[in-house]
């Protein structure tokens, strides 16, 4: 148990309701987990109406308001400047009353980090960083706007110093640790995940699955967004057709789950392929995470992967938990997660040919993608969230040489 006085910034809200505090039911896991391990605990986020939730919310048990320090939802470029002060004045109290601050690297408009950055020469405390995230990294190819430019190196700038000045630092991928900090000091590689050890896909019903005979079935499981390869992907559809869609060989499927602002491209993509072609495709609505989603993903045989940018991809551990290998693009977060040809086959960013020339390995040789998921499965089983969080209050007991 850490006793020291704990505080948490991060712009993720939290729901105001008659009977306590609200949010998705991923953060509520999150945040019961560390109210099982810090007894004195605060967090400083924005707090808004529960009336005002557009998503399914689940109640924090045993957060309560006198452990809220609440600051103000930017909305907008006008509300960031309008907010700026009156969030830096409650950020400053908060870390003034606390021996322990725990910050990230991500969150709009800026991330809280920023803010402790500054005050970090004139109050004393142990300061906790976490990477977990990088939005702000341009794309690995193609072409980058004046914006991401501007984006990309202010942030690595900023990013740097944060964790630098940081007491312990934490990355979900070693990738992340080699780009700001350099070095192994104060440092923790471990990834972020949500998995709990009931998640994971038996070892029989994964063998059982493997002997049906039906043709090969990929996911495309993502957030519908250009950064995740979505363009790449379709690419790939179209170029398949033209290398191998009119040949003999076995047929097979890949289905698009998610949303985002990419949705309605791949519906009307998937919309206007022909029936009876080799490679058939469907677009499918999102399904809840955890029990609805995994049983989805039990479904196929391999999931792709495609992101442009460095972020870890959480859905990695997801479908690998279930026993599937990934085809994944050739970023950090994906590299640090996949052996390539023994989890999972890595393709070049971008490159929608790789990205075919796999689609027609995969239709080829279900067995090539069932024994990557064996191994990918058995690799899997020692992440989970609680672990996760047992690993974090270890390192940061021996760090911060907390009592």
């Amino acid at each position: 148990m850490i006793r020291d006085s704990y505080t948490l910034f991060t712009r993720i809200p939290l729901f105001e309701g008659s009977d306590g505090f609200y949010t998705d039911d991923l953060w509520e896991k999150d945040l019961a987990a560390h109210l099982h391990y810090i007894s004195d605990f605060r967090i400083c986020c924005p707090v808004e109406p529960v009336s005002t939730a557009s998503t399914p919310l689940k109640r924090v048990v045993g957060l309560t308001e006198s452990q809220i320090i609440p600051i103000r939802m930017d909305r907008g470029w006008g509300s960031v400047a309008a907010n700026f002060f009156p969030n830096f004045v409650r950020v400053a109290g908060a870390t003034r009353r606390s021996r322990i601050v725990h910050t990230g690297c991500a969150g709009w408009a800026f991330p809280l980090a920023y803010y402790v950055l500054l005050l970090r020469p004139f109050l004393r405390f142990k300061w906790i960083n976490v990477v977990e995230s990088s939005f702000w990294v341009k794309p690995a190819s193609g072409r980058v706007s004046a914006r991401q430019w501007i984006d990309h190196h202010v942030h690595e700038f900023l990013v740097r110093r944060c964790v630098r000045a940081s007491d312990a630092r934490i990355f979900t991928q070693d990738g992340y640790r080699s780009a700001y900090l350099g070095s192994n000091d104060a440092a923790l590689v471990a990834p972020a995940v949500w998995i709990d050890d009931d998640n994971f896909r038996s070892d029989a019903d994964l063998v059982q699955a493997n002997t049906q005979q039906r043709p090969v079935k990929l996911l495309f499981p993502a957030r519908l967004e250009p950064e995740k390869g979505v363009e790449t992907v379709l690419a790939a559809v179209e170029r398949w057709d033209e290398l191998y869609g009119a040949e003999s060989g076995p047929s097979f499927a890949i289905d698009i789950v998610g949303e985002g602002s990419l949705a309605e491209r791949c519906r009307a993509f998937v919309a206007t392929r022909a029936e009876g072609l080799r490679l058939q495709m469907r677009f499918l609505d999102p399904v809840p995470y955890g029990d609805p989603f995994f049983a989805l993903v039990r479904g196929y045989d391999a999931a792709i992967v495609a992101n442009r940018q460095a972020e870890q991809a959480r859905i990695v551990f997801d479908v690998t938990s279930q026993g599937l290998p990934c085809l994944a693009s050739d970023t950090i977060g994906n590299r640090a997660v996949i052996a390539d040809g023994a989890t999972g086959a890595i393709f070049r960013v971008d490159d929608a040919d790789a990205l075919a020339d796999l689609f027609e390995r995969a239709a080829q040789n279900s067995s090539w993608l069932h024994d990557m998921g064996r191994n990918a499965l058995a690799v899997a089983r020692g992440y989970t969230h609680w672990a996760m969080h047992t690993q974090r209050e270890a390192f940061l007991r021996t760090t911060l040489d907390l009592d």
